[in-house]
């Protein structure tokens, strides 16, 4: 079992390591996610430390495990942030500190119980605190649900209004529902001691959904990156100014795009081009939904989709796809294929062997 539960910490921590190293590439929204992931890989990691059949029999590991699974109650808030997120755009986790008061209180404990496990595990005092802080963790099992039960209803009240959001939020609908059963699963494994088939097939079935859900986010941003590159949280205008928001101002956005080549920047935001226009991130924002009838992300994919559509119209084919999609300003072929597509009908080789065929033939 131990096997099973350091396999499931290495895969939760190999996925928060892709999304780390990508964070720039991705919605801020998978990087909030990346959170729950670290935190259920450290307390898989810190299960196996405990149990000490494949780790050594080690005090040192032992108390080192004991500190670490303090992570108990770090990662579920996460889901419910994760859901905020998805729903209502970028949500300031520092205004929500409170839901981390379990995390504190629960890591003071282990502090406490590894001080005297290296002072005096024998007295009476170690018992005390070991016992205080196993009551306490029962309350793992109502933050969890709690959170995940938050979550779903969040999404559920959540009216999508594309099909991106559609496609995203069912997808979170999925992973919830899925953690909602491993929860319960766990809770019938510490509540059933009486019955140690079904508290053992219980256990182990968790751990193996646990290590098929900690793959589900890598999977989800190879098969479906255009679902998760930028353009997962819905970009909500909360207040503008409307002597900003004209006809002239979005031309002046336009002719600057334009001219300076700006879609060609891989990593470029809204705020580079509100710098650019000497407006705020808001008052752009505003421009484009008013006169592109689209968000931010679509207002600078159609440039680089017209760049791109001129250089596989005008070079030849040694000139590969994937130096194209670079210079028109795209960081990722399967994003462009997948707005190319979208925006034209074809797939960019489609594209190109039409027009070279017209060209030569």
């Amino acid at each position: 079992m131990e096997i099973i539960q350091l396999i499931a910490a290495f895969n939760f921590l190999m996925a928060t390591g892709f999304i780390w190293y990508n964070r720039r590439k991705l919605d801020p929204a998978i990087y909030v996610f990346s959170f729950f992931l670290l935190g259920k890989g450290i307390t898989s990691l810190s299960n196996g430390m405990i149990a000490g059949e494949v780790f050594s029999d080690s005090i040192f590991i032992y108390g080192l495990g004991i500190l670490l699974n303090s992570f108990l109650f770090f990662y579920a808030p996460f889901l419910y942030f994760f859901a905020m997120h998805i729903t209502k755009g970028e949500v300031s986790i520092k205004k929500y500190g409170i839901h981390f008061l379990p995390f504190i209180l629960f890591s003071l404990l282990s502090i406490a119980v590894v001080f005297y496990l290296f002072l005096d595990r024998s007295g009476d005092a170690f018992k005390m605190m070991v016992d205080f802080r196993n009551t306490f963790e029962l309350l793992y099992f109502l933050q969890v649900i709690g959170y995940t039960l938050a979550g779903l209803w969040i999404l559920k009240q959540h009216q999508a209004t594309s099909k991106k959001s559609r496609e995203v939020s069912k997808w979170v609908k999925v992973i919830l529902t899925v953690f909602m059963l491993i929860w319960l699963l766990f809770l019938v494994s510490s509540t059933a001691p009486a019955y140690p088939v079904i508290a053992n097939f219980s256990l182990f079935l968790g751990m193996l959904l646990l290590i098929v859900l900690a793959n589900i986010t890598l999977f989800m941003l190879f098969s479906n990156p255009e679902y998760f590159y930028n353009t997962l949280v819905p970009k909500v205008v909360k207040s503008y100014s409307s002597d900003a928001v004209t006809r002239k101002k979005y031309d002046d956005l336009c002719r600057m795009v334009q001219e300076k080549e700006l879609y060609k920047i891989p990593d470029l935001k809204i705020g580079d081009l509100s710098d650019a226009i000497g407006e705020s991130a808001r008052n752009t924002s505003a421009i484009i939904n008013t006169y592109y009838e689209g968000n931010y992300y679509d207002f600078i994919n159609a440039y680089r989709i017209e760049e791109a559509k001129n250089l596989l119209e005008n070079t030849d084919e040694d000139v590969t796809i994937l130096s194209i999609l670079y210079e028109a300003g795209f960081n990722s072929k399967s994003v462009f294929n997948t707005v190319f597509k979208n925006i034209v009908g074809e797939t960019p080789s489609s594209y190109r062997k039409t027009h070279l065929a017209a060209k030569y033939g």
